[in-house]
């Protein structure tokens, strides 16, 4: 399970196991100090925190309710993220809002394959002409992408 990290070795006889063969890892002080503490306060060695560390995040990686979740979160993230943008458009039509929430989308279509061309338009549409209508629209359209969004995370 161990891996090979870098070219300092040092080698001692455990009992019952046979030769045990320790590598070094540079890491960061505050790193080192972090792993140092929280393995302490568990009453493990550095490299059984790691270890249990590790095999916990995987643990997770795998668990089906975790991935979920984590999909879930992701796509939850992006809508809010889109949300945020538009909003901001709204309230403060100009140049740059336009830039960011033009980015935005084209993010979202690229990373989560969601169509928003209809959203594309009407920011198109509010930037020529602010409407209350065109808000109203706009935010129904955020509100159906959310439920896309969310659906393909299941």
């Amino acid at each position: 399970m161990a891996t090979q990290t870098q070219t300092q070795t040092k080698e001692t006889q455990t009992p019952n196991q046979g030769l045990t063969t320790y590598k070094r890892v540079k890491i960061p002080v505050g790193v080192y100090e972090y792993v140092r503490n929280r393995a302490k306060a568990r009453g493990l060695s550095m490299w059984q925190y790691i270890i249990q560390s590790i095999n916990f995040y995987e643990s997770a990686l795998r668990n089906v309710a975790v991935a979920d979740t984590t999909r879930t979160q992701n796509a939850s993230y992006y809508a809010t993220k889109l949300i945020m943008a538009v909003t901001e458009f709204i309230h403060k039509t100009n140049q740059e809002n336009y830039d960011n929430v033009v980015r935005i989308i084209n993010q979202v279509e690229k990373r989560k394959g969601v169509d928003l061309s209809t959203l594309r338009q009407l920011i198109e549409m509010y930037r020529q002409k602010r409407r209350k209508s065109l808000v109203r629209t706009i935010m129904q359209e955020l509100i159906r992408i959310n439920i896309e969004l969310m659906s393909k995370a299941q």
